[in-house]
């Protein structure tokens, strides 16, 4: 008599074998298993690629630079992960690629303005006109540079704007860094009557640029008259200070100059008045 036992270790595994056996079943498993995968593949390539960057700028390379290779680190790993849960799921790679590499001239023609822009960032990379935080003028955008990525170049307006440059027109745009070194020149245009004192004027803006503690007094300010039309005598004030102080010294010296001038009766140009509509000028 066969032991009860026997017969149901016997029953147990025949129904294992039978389950783990079918086709779907084995389909559902290897889907999971790529699901799966995938879905923790992702989590630790953004662990690599962020600890890839952090250890990066330990290292003093360039925010940029780093943030750059982050993506493409990160990028890299994603196509590394799609292909392996697929050939987990049982999904014929083999055939994936010869179809891809089949495509990849079309979509290479298709995409070379994109292309483009990825070796644009390369190149911005290496040349590295500009850095985080930078401010700059960048085919007529001002704003500070928030980084450079795979196909654009992100800046942040003063008025809190956010710009999106393509790499291939940020490298062929002529570029101003306002922030690259540490001294600026400011300058200051101002537009006076012909009646006025010019000596004094010129006295006077010197002056007013001597006292202020922004300004650098090595080299000295320069105040020169430019231009002398009939609409009146251009007055050209040039100082140099700090980067940081450019917008904030300009400010204060036209508020200074204007009150100087108003106390010595030196009375600015008045502006041409537009014609009226129907009459030439």
């Amino acid at each position: 008599m066969a032991d009860p036992v026997d017969n149901t270790v016997a029953k147990t595994q025949g129904f294992v074998e039978q389950l783990t056996g079918d086709p779907l079943l084995q389909l559902a498993l290897k889907i999971t298993i790529g699901i799966t995968l995938l879905l923790i593949g992702l989590r630790i390539a953004r662990w690599l690629a962020n600890t890839e960057r952090r250890v990066l700028l330990r290292a003093h390379v360039d925010v940029i630079l780093a943030e750059f290779l982050r993506n493409i680190t990160y990028a890299a790993f994603l196509v590394l992960l799609l292909f392996t849960a697929l050939e987990l799921s049982g999904f014929p790679t083999a055939t994936l690629v010869a179809v891809l590499g089949t495509a990849g001239i079309a979509i290479g023609l298709a995409l070379k303005d994109s292309l483009a822009h990825i070796a644009a960032g390369v190149v911005l990379i290496v040349l590295r006109p500009f850095r985080v935080g930078d401010k700059v003028n960048i085919a007529n955008q001002e704003g500070t540079i928030e980084g450079v990525y795979i196909f654009q170049t992100r800046l942040h307006a003063a008025d809190n704007r956010n710009i999106v440059l393509m790499n291939g027109a940020v490298l062929a745009a002529p570029i101003v860094n306002y922030s690259l070194s540490a001294k600026r020149r400011a300058g200051i245009v101002l537009m006076l009557r012909a009646d006025g004192d010019l000596k004094q004027a010129l006295a006077i803006a010197r002056e007013v640029a001597a006292k202020s503690a922004c300004v650098d007094q090595d080299p000295p300010p320069e105040a020169t008259i430019t231009e002398i039309s009939e609409r009146g005598v251009t007055l050209s004030l040039g100082v140099w200070c700090n980067t940081g102080d450019v917008d904030t010294l300009r400010s204060d010296l036209l508020v200074r100059l204007h009150e100087a001038f108003a106390k010595h009766d030196i009375a600015l140009a008045q502006a041409t008045p537009a014609p009226a509509p129907g009459k030439m000028p």
